[in-house]
């Protein structure tokens, strides 16, 4: 969230107050997935097993979503489930074609499935398989369902968000995974794929690049257990090569002692890296923990020198000026609010609490976006000191404003 907030750390050449997050960021692993768009991230911390991983966008108004699933040590199950949903996302994309209705997605998936005898994972798809996006991030008419006759345009820009949701994992799949992977402990998992497609008068174009190819996803991060008569070989190299440490005689050996003796040592050289590599850890460790502590110590003693100030512009409703008006923006310079609309009535906010103000080109009607600086989110180095102070102070119980949006026809009713 904070790198969409400030693009810049990805080295990404965009004015970071055109750029804010549709929503916090989703990441889900354990066997516990929802892949709805008001989804939350899960409670627990993420397990290396099937993760996936859900964010979305906004420039200058206009939003995106994108979704990837990371497959960490997946069993063949796993991987085999994937490439279909790979199958699956394919064929959606040759649907998305002017002239055609949007249910034909929808068809489109279901008739993958029968083509390649995977009929049961019909059951797992989701009902919607995306939805049209632009200045709303869910358009709720243009909805790629089973029934929706709308048909596409050229110009169109949709998400296109296919998944499969609680399959099943056997015991004897992830019997074959290594018995230290997080996958043992999972009874079943979800995957999810979710990019921006552009409706062209050549078909679909998808616009986030992102790699989504199995070799893009897949990490093994715990080798397979080997057997027994591996074990003993790796033992009997070691035992050669400390006989003949001990006692060189100087004459040939056969090729097969030679490249155990040589495998013994590249083995034990990559330990002995190994080892040191973790003391070097433990010691950057341990001096970061004593910065850390300093730090916090210095940060305790300044919070007690100086309280947030609470922000008073107007005792009572009274205070609030005379011109008014019940649906326009209006800025009062003297107690340093902005007074906004909400329902009709005049609700004033201090200046010091708005992050950003995004005014893009007005087209037919003309739009103001107003960000807010909130909890939940990394507050940025810009925020006013006090500011950031009150957002700790009320982050356990307070409810944050994010942003506000207001359409006019008349500009000067906005400005």
């Amino acid at each position: 969230d904070a790198i969409i907030e400030d693009p810049s750390k990805i080295n990404l050449k965009v004015q970071k107050d055109f750029v804010q997050s549709c929503y916090f960021p989703i990441v889900q692993s354990g066997g516990e997935y929802d892949f709805k768009v008001s989804a939350q991230s899960n409670s627990g911390d993420v397990k290396y097993d099937v993760i996936t991983v859900s964010l979305g966008a906004r420039y200058q108004m206009y939003c995106s979503n994108i979704a990837r699933t990371l497959l960490v040590d997946p069993p063949k199950h796993v991987k085999e489930t994937y490439e279909t949903l790979l199958g699956v996302y394919q064929s959606c994309l040759k649907a998305m074609t002017p002239g055609y209705p949007l249910k034909a997605v929808y068809g489109a998936a279901v008739k993958y499935l029968r083509s390649e005898d995977k009929e049961d994972l019909i059951a797992s798809l989701p009902k919607t398989m995306g939805f049209s996006v632009g200045l709303d991030f869910r358009d709720p008419l243009l909805v790629l369902n089973a029934k929706s006759t709308v048909v596409f345009r050229e110009g169109m820009v949709f998400n296109l968000a296919l998944s499969f949701a609680g399959i099943k994992l056997s015991e004897s799949a992830r019997s074959l995974v290594n018995s230290k992977s997080a996958v043992k402990e999972l009874s079943k998992y979800g995957l999810v794929i979710a990019d921006m497609v552009s409706i062209t008068s050549n078909g679909a174009e998808v616009m986030t690049k992102y790699g989504k190819a199995l070799t893009d996803i897949s990490y093994t991060i715990n080798d397979e257990d080997e057997d027994d008569g591996g074990d003993e070989d790796g033992k009997l190299a070691r035992k050669i090569a400390q006989e003949e440490e001990a006692n060189p005689t100087g004459g040939r050996r056969s090729g097969r002692l030679a490249a155990n003796s040589s495998s013994a040592a590249d083995a034990e050289g990559a330990a002995e890296r190994e080892r040191r590599q973790i003391q070097l850890m433990a010691r950057r460790n341990e001096e970061r923990l004593r910065e850390l502590a300093r730090n916090s110590g210095k940060k305790n003693r300044d919070e007690k020198t100086a309280k947030a100030e609470e922000l008073d512009s107007y005792k009572r409703t009274k205070d609030l000026p005379d011109n008014v008006l019940p649906n326009q923006v209006k800025v009062d310079m003297a107690n340093q609010c902005v007074i906004l609309p909400i329902c009709g009535n005049p609700v004033p906010f201090h200046i010091s609490t708005i992050k950003n103000v995004v005014l893009p080109d007005p087209d037919a009607a003309a739009y103001l976006r107003i960000n807010f600086y909130t909890a939940g989110m990394a507050v940025g180095k810009d925020a006013p000191e006090n500011i950031a102070k009150l957002v700790q102070k009320y982050a356990p119980y307070a409810t944050f404003i994010r942003e506000m949006t207001f359409r006019s026809l008349d500009s000067h009713s906005l400005t």
